[in-house]
């Protein structure tokens, strides 16, 4: 087999790119980033025709000049890395403005075919493209797609084997033609261009784009031999178009481009006489109505939340069992040692803490895509438009911040799409305020334990806490330390689309891998780490002689069910002397069946009670077992920091193991409370361990606030020093958020408890 050939994705914004993108690669893709820049790269393969081709999703961008990181490392790889063949996706309801990137393709003269995608929207416009005629206008074949069902994907890959193979008959280079006073300037600097010792690729391309004033191009002409001559040679050229034009010479090139485009679209593109139905138009109707808008993205969301709970309540149960059955079964199957320890309570306990709510994660994944993929999350950044400008910035500026629902690092990598510096840092420290994936399992966990009737309101007050509590701080910071207005924007709407559900599983699992992979490592390292400090010293005083407590509660236990048992067996006699019935024997009498109904009650209850004895008992040996080892020890020493929040060490430990990632909260409690040596029939798992640790609903109430609100993990306070590029804006994000997630504890549990006091 020959050499992969690389193929380049490109497409505006909104266009189905990605999807074409998922439909070509399938499963064999991985995502990383580009070298040197935190924007996504998207890499993938398939076979056609025995040949490789290697497919790389260009960033989403309008143009390809220098406005943005997007359309800069768009260029630069189609221009530096030169692939061998260009698909542009251009979305076919909006023709016109998705082909204006399209023109700029073709100045640069690499092979290209053309997949006019939504072409069902299209049809539903009442429009009729004359696909043939385009492709010869073009010089570029083109083929109708429907993304989203698949259609014409293999007629893609066709196209682009012949494009590589030199049989397509519709691929071949052509000009865009511009006014002769134009040309006249073009052909002027490509003369220079062509006479230096070192002519870059495609001169007319280059040619335009220095006609555009664009700064960037010099850098592809660092080796050419006469700077100089070329730069008086082009200023002479722009004076002269913009002399003529009385505009900007990139205006007039612009302007020119649209004339080509709305020639070649008048050739190719006829409406039906009937007035199409627009359904986009009437859905946002009410969707994206004034006054109803913002009730229904709340009620959205409070269902996402809800479902994402009550759905993933029946796995996450089955999960914790068989972890908690795992834990005990190889306690009893392996003897007592430091690495069965290791292996049992650090490493399967922990990690095992954070797998149980994998299955709510992947479920918040999948809505979070179907919002994506439905075109409503746009909608989400126009409804908020509004409500951004009360902190000084604009909708835009919420699509970074609804990213940081998955999490808050690509999030925060996210704000370079906003052209303001001041902008950028603003949506950076507000961002960690939106609650992540990570902080998910906390809250499932909290609100599961003391809350189960209400788990999902419950969260969803929390992610609308931390949307609050970020509108607050963005008001207060852009009153204060970044104070100012954002710069106006139009934002895009896409068209409302049928998501496919091969798309939103490639989508979900993407997200869920990261999470899985975050498992294996750092969550991993971090429970053995806990572990370690939760096993050592090994010898530790206990102050009381628990084992001897628990067989008293025992012995009790037994005592009292004799005591019930004889009480029947009396009441059974003295029955059967007071019945007077020859014909029926006392046993299947209501009287005895009586009796019997009131020994099981008795003997439930007291099963009850003494269960709940030994759980105390043993939680209370647990707990003075831990407050000696030394994560006990580092919990004292946090204790009377955490003590007026209503917290006891155990919360402040976790806590601060949460300042690695926020997942290891939970499988700190999975250490520290259960799932560990000291596992047994009475302990069935962390959410029973949590409800009998002493915490209120009120206190976890205050939790779940604190682990919303306080300093984000490390990987965060990276990617906020990475894009502020300041020590000082991090630092700042740190103590800010942190004496804030205390001070809102702090009151939630100083005022209830005041309330509960007086009540």
């Amino acid at each position: 087999m020959s050499r992969a050939l690389t193929v380049a994705v490109a497409g505006n914004p909104n266009c189905g790119k990605t999807t074409i993108f998922n439909a070509l690669t399938g499963t064999r893709q991985h995502v990383g980033n580009w070298p040197g820049v935190t924007v996504e790269r998207k890499e993938g393969r398939f076979v056609h025709n025995e040949q490789t081709y290697k497919v790389i999703d260009l960033p989403g961008t309008y143009s390809l000049s220098t406005y943005s990181v997007e359309e800069l490392v768009a260029r630069d790889f189609i221009v530096q890395s030169e692939p061998d063949i260009i698909v542009n996706v251009v979305d076919a309801s909006n023709l016109e403005r998705n082909l204006f990137l399209t023109t700029q393709l073709i100045e640069i003269g690499r092979p290209m075919v053309i997949a006019l995608n939504m072409m069902d929207m299209a049809r539903e416009k009442g429009l009729e493209i004359d696909t043939e005629t385009l492709g010869v206008l073009l010089g570029a074949p083109v083929v109708p797609i429907v993304g989203r069902t698949g259609e014409g994907i293999d007629v893609l890959k066709e196209k682009i084997h012949r494009i590589q193979a030199h049989t397509s008959q519709k691929a071949r280079h052509i000009d865009i033609q511009y006014h002769r006073d134009i040309e006249t300037q073009i052909e002027a600097i490509s003369r220079v261009l062509e006479q230096g010792e070192v002519p870059p690729i495609n001169v007319r391309w280059v040619a335009v784009k220095l006609l555009e004033k664009d700064e960037r191009i010099w850098e592809y002409l660092e080796a050419f031999s006469d700077k100089e001559k070329l730069r008086q040679t082009t200023a002479e050229a722009i004076h002269q178009i913009e002399k003529i034009y009385q505009d900007t010479s990139r205006a007039a090139i612009s302007h020119a481009r649209y004339g080509f485009l709305r020639g070649a679209t008048q050739e190719c593109v006829r409406s039906s006489t009937t007035e199409p139905v627009d359904y986009s138009r009437k859905i946002d109707k009410v969707l994206t109505n004034r006054l109803f808008g913002l009730p229904i993205f709340a009620l959205f969301m409070w269902l996402m939340f809800v479902l994402t709970f009550d759905l993933g309540a029946y796995p996450m149960d089955w999960i914790d069992a068989g972890i908690s059955w795992l834990v005990n079964s190889l306690h009893g199957l392996f003897p007592d040692t430091m690495l069965t320890s290791l292996v049992v309570d650090g490493m399967i306990g922990g990690v095992g803490a954070i797998a149980v709510f994998l299955p709510n994660i992947f479920i918040l994944f999948f809505v979070i895509a179907i919002l994506e993929d439905s075109g409503y999350m746009a909608r989400m950044a126009f409804i908020m438009d509004r409500v951004m400008h009360t902190m000084g910035l604009h909708g835009k500026a919420f699509i970074p911040l609804v990213m940081g629902f998955g999490c808050n690092v690509p999030a925060i990598m996210g704000t370079r799409i906003l052209e303001s510096r001041r902008d950028r840092i603003l949506t950076t420290l507000i961002n960690p305020f939106m609650s992540c994936s990570a902080r998910l399992p906390v809250y499932i966990l909290v609100a599961g334990a003391f809350f189960p009737e209400n788990a999902g309101t419950v969260i969803f007050s929390m992610y609308v806490l931390g949307v609050v509590v970020a509108i607050i701080s963005g008001k207060l910071f852009s009153k204060t330390v970044l104070h100012g207005m954002s710069k106006p924007f139009v934002l895009e709407l896409p068209p409302y689309q049928k998501p496919k559900i091969s798309s939103l599983l490639l989508h979900t699992w993407e997200r869920g891998q990261v999470f899985i992979r975050k498992m294996g490592s750092v969550i991993l390292v971090g429970s053995i780490i806990v572990w370690a400090l939760g096993y050592f010293p090994r010898e530790v005083q206990l102050s009381q002689d628990y084992v001897a407590q628990s067989a008293q509660v025992r012995q009790e236990w037994k005592s009292q069910e004799s005591v019930i048992e004889q009480a029947f067996h009396a009441s059974v006699e003295k029955g059967k002397q007071q019945y007077v019935s020859a014909m029926v024997p006392f046993e299947s009498s209501g009287h005895y069946k009586e009796l019997v109904a009131q020994r099981d009650s008795l003997q439930s209850q007291t099963g009850t009670v003494y269960q709940e004895k030994l759980q105390k008992v043993d939680y209370t040996r647990q707990a003075e077992t831990m407050s000696q080892k030394w994560i006990g020890k580092m919990g004292k020493l946090i204790e009377p920091l955490v003590a007026p929040l209503g917290f006891t060490w155990r919360e402040g430990v976790a806590l601060v193991t949460g300042f690695v990632a926020k997942e290891i909260v939970v499988s700190t409690y999975g250490v520290l409370f259960g799932v560990g040596a000291d596992a047994n029939e009475e302990n069935a798992g962390i959410l029973t361990s949590l409800r009998n640790s002493g915490m209120t609903p009120l206190i976890g109430l205050g939790f779940l606030v604190f682990v919303l609100l306080y300093t984000p993990c490390l990987a965060t306070m990276a990617a906020i020093r990475r894009e502020t590029g300041s020590w000082g804006w991090t630092t700042f994000s740190v103590v800010y958020s942190l004496l804030l997630a205390w001070i809102l504890a702090f009151g939630i549990y100083q005022i209830g408890s005041a309330f509960q006091w007086l009540s």
